[in-house]
């Protein structure tokens, strides 16, 4: 350990103070691994970050483990951390950080609306003038596989150093990501420290929109009381904030966790009501469709087959006007069901087709397996048992890897296949 200190510290006076200063600031990422994170943390260009992590590279302070990507080993990072507290002090570690979790916070954005350009984004002002430029849904998708747990890290320090409006944001601008590639768990925990940087910087829109990440978070978890509390919460804080997007989406999900509460009443149906109405007030396009979407859902649930037709291809027309790729084929989902349970199982197929192959372009898989579990449906009415097995069989897959609680149900209708 005394030798490795030797090297380190030998290492470290022979770089210049340039160099030095950038080395010093690369201990300050929370991350294991970064990228052109770096010049956002040290204030350095794109370029000149790259220069100097080949030269600490070359003089064995930084690891390149993958192309564009350096890390610390964790002795190093030791050093380097005790340096900048001995050269640098409380105030630059702060500012470097804050630096960090803006670059971070707008980039997420970007990936965010790559995949999902409905999506209101929140980064605020101060963009960073070096972000990545996404050029395909691909690229983004890969950037934030990349840096997933970078983004809790970079939200937990930038809350611990204060920088409170950026904490709630991040969460705020980039929850859909997680949402698509099933990283459930990393969703809620971004939202805790989401709500707790908005509490603190006293931001009611701050607060309405981690309190609605949160409840779908943990509505996708299956909890479905700490889900309706945390709608409500949006609701509250969003008396004050006063976004009708907020209250829209926070109406629409209470209403669909009392239906699957098994509330069948009218307090589940006029939540959804009253958010397709807020968001006919906004003009928000996508927010109808969805409320529309959802009192389709409901339709097909009593048999009301053909209220349940209209809703779903209102819907359907709405999400393509606007050119909502993922939401599309959500509803096409409903449609393949509707279609099915009004004896048209032929049309339904090619519903959950097109809906396949918009989740396969999303890396979507958790979708992809409810639409193939339509699609065996559409398959078995028809006869067609190869079909339907082979459907069912797929989504199997992906769902016993997930401990899915579907499993055995999909697994009994293969049984009855066979007989």
């Amino acid at each position: 350990m005394s030798d490795l200190r030797a090297v380190m510290t030998a290492s470290y006076r022979g770089l210049d103070p340039g160099t030095a200063r950038f080395f010093r600031s690369l201990g300050l990422h929370p991350g294991s691994e970064f990228s052109a994170a770096a010049a956002a943390l040290t204030g350095a260009s794109g370029t000149e970050a790259r220069r100097l992590l080949e030269r600490l590279r070359r003089a064995n302070l930084v690891e390149r483990p993958h192309v564009d990507r350096y890390r610390l080993h964790d002795l190093v990072r030791l050093y380097v951390v005790e340096r900048v507290r001995a050269e640098d002090g409380p105030d630059a570690v702060s500012e470097s950080i804050g630096r960090l979790a803006r670059w971070y916070t707008h980039a997420a954005a970007r990936a965010q609306l790559a995949e999902h350009p409905h999506f209101p984004v929140v980064p605020g002002g101060g963009a960073p003038q070096e972000l990545p430029d996404f050029t395909s849904l691909e690229e983004a998708l890969a950037w934030f596989e990349t840096e997933r747990t970078n983004l809790l890290a970079v939200t937990e320090a930038a809350f611990e150093h204060g920088h409170h409006e950026t904490a709630w944001r991040l969460p705020a601008s980039v929850y859909p990501l997680f949402e698509v590639h099933r990283h459930w768990r990393s969703w809620r925990d971004l939202h805790t420290v989401g709500l707790r940087a908005a509490e603190n910087a006293g931001d009611a829109f701050g607060l309405a929109r981690n309190h609605l990440g949160m409840g779908d978070a943990q509505w996708l978890l299956g909890d479905l009381g700490a889900a309706a509390d945390h709608y409500e919460s949006a609701l509250e804080a969003d008396r004050e904030a006063g976004d009708p997007w907020v209250e829209g989406f926070a109406l629409r999900q209470l209403g669909v966790v009392a239906w699957q509460r098994g509330e069948r009443g009218p307090d589940a149906v006029g939540h959804v009501e009253r958010s397709h109405a807020v968001f006919c007030e906004a003009g928000e396009r996508r927010g109808e469709a969805m409320s529309l979407l959802s009192l389709a859902d409901f339709g097909a649930d009593l048999g009301r087959w053909e209220e349940a037709l209209g809703h779903c291809r209102t819907a359907v027309d709405a999400f393509e006007e606007i050119g909502a790729e993922w939401s599309t084929a959500w509803a096409r989902c409903s449609l393949g069901r509707i279609l099915t349970g009004t004896g048209r199982a032929w049309e339904a197929v090619p519903e959950y087709r097109a809906a396949i192959a918009v989740f396969d372009r999303h890396e979507d898989a958790d979708s992809r397996s409810v639409a193939l579990l339509g699609l065996g449906e559409a398959h078995a009415v028809l006869g067609e048992a190869a079909r339907a097995r082979q459907a069912w069989g797929s989504a199997l897959d992906y769902l016993r890897d997930h401990d899915d609680p579907r499993v055995p149900e999909t697994e009994e209708r293969m049984r009855a296949l066979d007989v």
